[in-house]
């Protein structure tokens, strides 16, 4: 199964940004995980092959490739930070002019979705996290469970590795999905991020510490005043990488200010509980955001 919609390309601060787009009414911004360059796989914005279409009937749904990540350009003056996606997003949700957003954000995306009801509160309606060891207190777990893939970097077989790895139902891990990985990690703007961050030392020099303290400041503003919107926490109870514990304690630290928090576990589910029970999550997502009007 392929993306209901073909991708569009909108320039954001001067960078080339490609997302997906279908339907009408409230928008869902959905922001995909991932970091710069890995060499291993690439998490594409088809990753939501199973619930643009079926959201579509509702609501205006927008898939982004963050910044460096996706077909969306690389940073600007080699600035591969956390909070350089950040600004990227608010940017783009300025040019998109987006409103009363529901952010979904997953793995690596769920951080920047948590950080935007405190950047831009006046365009997030709602807030939905899943599976989030970047988000979540605690330590990730991701560099030792999806150490040592047998195949080459950014090769094809390397991107269906390391998926299956945080699947349950294998079956999930699309033909679509994995060629969609394979075609990122294939562009000369991929290769040159990954040589940046690794034999550049950009991630130990620059992007990991910006990463913590990103992090640490998002959890605090969060234990401090709260998400400052509804949210609903959806985890999948066999991911590897990031125990229902943790996805736990994060519902915890939210629900202690918001009285519309919500925790989901999805059970037979991975990391990519969407994509393993796209049916449930859906419905999830729907019955959540009727619940807000």
């Amino acid at each position: 199964m392929a993306m209901a919609v073909a991708p569009s390309w909108v320039d954001v601060d001067g960078i080339r940004t490609r997302y997906f787009e279908a339907g009408k009414g409230e928008p869902i911004l959905f922001i995909t995980g991932s970091h710069y360059g890995n060499t291993v796989a690439a998490s594409p914005a088809e990753t939501w092959e199973y619930n643009i279409g079926p959201l579509s009937q509702r609501y205006r749904v927008i898939v982004v490739d963050k910044l460096g990540h996706g077909h969306t350009e690389n940073p600007r003056n080699g600035d591969y930070t956390q909070e350089a996606v950040h600004r990227h997003l608010v940017a783009f949700m300025r040019v998109m002019n987006l409103e009363g957003t529901h952010v979904v954000g997953q793995s690596a995306g769920a951080l920047p979705a948590a950080a935007l009801p405190h950047l831009v509160p006046e365009r997030v309606r709602s807030l939905t996290v899943i599976n989030s060891s970047s988000l979540a207190p605690g330590v990730s777990l991701n560099e030792v469970n999806y150490a040592g893939c047998p195949h080459p970097a950014f090769s094809r077989e390397g991107q269906r590795w390391l998926f299956e790895r945080c699947a349950y139902d294998l079956s999930s891990v699309s033909e679509n999905f994995v060629e969609a990985g394979f075609e990122v990690m294939s562009q000369p703007k991929y290769r040159e991020s990954s040589e940046l961050m690794e034999k550049g030392g950009l991630k130990n020099s620059l992007f990991r510490p910006d990463l913590a303290k990103v992090k640490h400041e998002t959890l605090q503003r969060i234990a401090d005043a709260g998400s400052l919107r509804p949210t609903q926490v959806i985890w999948g109870a066999e991911d590897h990488s990031s125990s229902i514990e943790r996805g736990l304690m994060l519902y915890r630290t939210i629900a202690a200010h918001e009285r519309q928090a919500y925790f989901h576990v999805v059970a037979a589910a991975g990391h990519h509980p969407y994509r393993e029970h796209p049916e449930q999550f859906n419905e999830l997502m729907t019955g959540f955001i009727g619940s807000l009007n």
